[in-house]
């Protein structure tokens, strides 16, 4: 029944990430029928639906993501209407009160994270003259990694994997290999970086790191990080950490592309990761049209 599903959200023109995400919930559901014993989707009740909701929260699914599952469900029992199946929808009106967790407060706007990119490149450092050389290869090294954390969204773990060979500078991409916390993924490199990457891989900069074998950053990514992010909130005091920068990143790449992509781009495992930042561009969006459309 989930490829006639499937088929009949391709008749209403759903795009293919959309399509893939209701079949996917709806498959939960189904399942969870399966599993229980029960009668078939035809013949669900309003509390049918409330016992499966349970069973969501018993597994610590957040509110957003069981809202997400009942529309998929929602739409589910819409097609079986139109197959004559069932004549009445129990999904339609249901919905979980309550406020979804949100991921990020007070997330960087897309100007933020260039300007802080820009403005870490042109600090200039006063230092004593024995240090002087050690601190312009650490600023030049983490001109590159502050560009990794605002271009692609990396984590320190993910910095920490990376090998000179996952650079592909003549193509402009980067590989980022997958961590216990993320897939790996292909993402393109900004013009901005080309640069100072090949300066750092073939110019010298990452031999006087004195590296041991093939890693793209000697040392203790997560460490440097630590200290890079304190020298960023010189530049902007709304930074509170890494994964605040990542944030950002992702809610933006969420107004430029549909969630699935995202999904790839951030590395998720799962895609209910995506769809708590989903939640909060969505929520954050219902806010702005309120503010400014306060009866619409």
């Amino acid at each position: 029944m989930i490829e006639q599903f499937k088929e009949y959200l391709q008749q209403k023109r759903f795009r293919e990430s959309t399509i893939n995400a209701h079949c996917l919930n709806a498959g939960y559901f189904l399942r969870w029928i399966e599993n229980n014993g029960l009668h078939e989707a035809e013949n669900m009740q309003y509390t049918d639906l409330l016992n499966y909701v349970q069973y969501e929260q018993k597994r610590n699914k957040d509110v957003s993501t069981i809202n997400l599952r009942i529309s998929s469900i929602s739409k589910y029992f819409e097609f079986l209407k139109e197959e004559g199946l069932v004549n009445r929808n129990p999904a339609r009106t249901l919905r979980i009160k309550g406020k979804a967790k949100t991921v990020i407060q007070n997330p960087l706007k897309y100007d933020e994270l260039q300007n802080l990119y820009n403005g870490y490149k042109s600090i200039t450092k006063e230092v004593p003259a024995h240090i002087q050389e050690k601190s312009t290869l650490a600023h030049q090294r983490n001109i590159i990694i502050t560009g990794l954390l605002i271009w692609q969204g990396l984590h320190s773990g993910e910095l920490e994997k990376l090998e000179v060979n996952h650079v592909n500078l003549n193509d402009g991409i980067i590989y980022i290999p997958s961590t216990t916390r993320s897939n790996s993924r292909e993402l393109k490199l900004s013009s901005q970086q080309i640069i100072t990457l090949h300066t750092y891989m073939h110019g010298g900069t990452r031999d006087k790191f004195k590296p041991q074998g093939e890693e793209l950053f000697i040392g203790n990514p997560h460490n440097i990080v630590l200290r890079l992010i304190e020298e960023l909130k010189g530049i902007n005091l709304q930074i509170k950490n890494a994964q605040h920068i990542r944030a950002s990143v992702i809610l933006y790449w969420l107004r430029q592309h549909n969630k699935r992509q995202v999904q790839y781009m951030a590395g998720h495992k799962y895609i209910n990761s995506t769809e708590k930042y989903e939640v909060q561009e969505l929520e954050t969006l219902t806010d702005q049209l309120t503010k400014h459309h306060p009866f619409g």
